[in-house]
C-alpha cells in the first residue's frame, strides 16, 4: 500500500519541527550541530521515497544527501556507505561528550542515534505516540572491525525503524512491520510520533547498558518528557518489555503508558501470538491491524 504522502506530512508541521530539532540540539547533540539537525529532517522529508544507492533500481529515485551529511567514510576511503542513509554527525552536547571520549579499549563507535519521527495530518487529529528502546546501530560496520579506520565516534543518526527511506519500509523485518502499523493508524484518523526512550546506543548491548548510568537516564527522562509536552499525546504505545520498564521508569506512573505490547518485530512472533492468542501463522498485515485495533481500544478507555 503506497500512501499520499500529501495525507500524512511526514516530519511536517513547523511548530514541532522547531521545537524538537531545538530539543536534540540543546539536550542530546549540542547547539553547534543545529545546523545539521535542520538539513538532516530537510533530507528526510525530502528523500521519503528514495532509495540508498545500492537498492535503486530502474524505476526508483536515489536518496540525495546534503553536503557535510553523508554516511560515514572509513579512513583512507573516498567513498562513503552506499547501503544506507544513516549519517554521522558528531556529538558536542556536555552530557554526552564522554561518547567520543571514553578510555581506550572502550572509545569503539556504533554509537546510535534516532531523531524523532512523526506523520502529522491536522491539529484536530490526536496524535499516538510510539516509543522503542533504543537506536540500534551494527559494531560491525561502524564499531571495530579490523582497526582504527573503521571506528566512528560521531553519532549515527537515523529514525525510529528507518522509516525515512522506502527501503527500510519495503524491506526492513522491524521497518516494514512498523510502517504497516504506522499506516493502519493514519487510516483511523491519528497523527503519529516516533521515537526512543533511551536516546543513544552504545557499541553492543552490555556497553550500552553500562554507558547508560541513573544519570544518563535522568537525562533521558527530561527529554521523553519534554517530547511528550510538545506532541500532547492521547496514547504512549511502548513496544516491548524493555521499552515498557524503561518509560515506567523514565516517566513514573503515567496514566498514558499502554502497558506492555510485545514488540512488532519477526523475532517476537511467539510473543505476539501469546498476547493476541493467535493460533496458526497470521499475516504481517493481519498482524498490523490488531496491533491497530488493540492500541484504538486502549486509546478509548483513556
Amino acid at each position: 500500500m503506497m500512501m499520499d504522502k500529501n495525507s500524512f506530512g511526514f516530519c511536517e508541521n513547523e511548530t514541532i519541527s522547531h521545537r524538537i530539532q531545538e530539543l536534540i540540539a540543546n539536550n542530546l547533540l549540542g547547539v553547534e550541530q543545529l545546523d545539521k539537525i535542520e538539513r538532516r529532517y530537510d533530507d528526510m522529508r525530502n528523500n521519503f521515497f528514495s532509495y540508498p544507492k545500492d537498492f535503486v533500481t530502474g524505476s526508483t529515485k536515489e536518496w540525495e544527501f546534503s553536503e557535510g551529511l553523508e554516511p560515514f567514510t572509513p579512513k583512507g576511503r573516498d567513498f562513503y556507505y552506499s547501503d544506507t542513509t544513516a549519517v554521522p554527525i558528531p556529538i558536542t552536547h556536555t552530557n554526552f561528550i564522554d561518547l567520543t571520549t571514553r578510555a581506550k579499549g572502550q572509545g569503539r563507535g556504533a554509537i546510535g542515534l534516532d531523531l524523532p519521527t512523526w506523520f502529522y495530518q491536522s491539529s484536530e487529529a490526536p496524535f499516538i505516540m510510539i516509543v522503542a528502546q533504543d537506536p540500534l546501530r551494527s559494531a560491525k560496520w561502524y564499531g571495530d572491525k579490523e582497526d582504527e579506520k573503521y571506528i566512528c565516534r560521531d553519532a549515527i543518526v537515523s529514525s525510529p525503524f528507518g522509516l525515512q527511506d522506502a527501503h527500510h519500509r519495503e524491506k526492513g523485518n522491524g521497518g516494514k512491520r512498523v510502517w504497516l502499523l504506522v499506516q493502519k493508524l493514519l487510516e483511523r484518523g491519528y497523527n503519529v510520533y516516533l521515537t526512543d526512550c533511551r536516546k543513544f546506543f552504545v557499541y553492543d548491548h552490555h556497553e550500552s547498558d553500562v554507558y547508560t548510568t541513573a544519570e544518563k537516564m535522568n537525562l533521558y527522562s527530561a527529554i521523553l518528557k519534554a517530547e511528550i509536552e510538545i506532541v500532547n499525546p492521547k496514547l504512549i504505545v511502548t513496544l516491548g518489555h524493555d521499552a515498557d520498564k524503561t518509560c515506567r521508569g523514565l516517566l513514573g506512573d503515567n496514566c498514558l503508558l499502554s502497558g506492555y505490547i510485545p514488540h512488532f518485530c519477526g523475532t517476537a512472533g511467539h510473543k505476539i501470538a501469546e498476547f493476541f492468542e493467535l493460533q496458526g501463522k497470521t499475516d504481517i498485515n493481519e498482524l498490523a491491524q490488531l496491533y491497530a485495533d488493540h492500541i484504538e481500544a486502549l486509546v478509548k478507555n483513556c
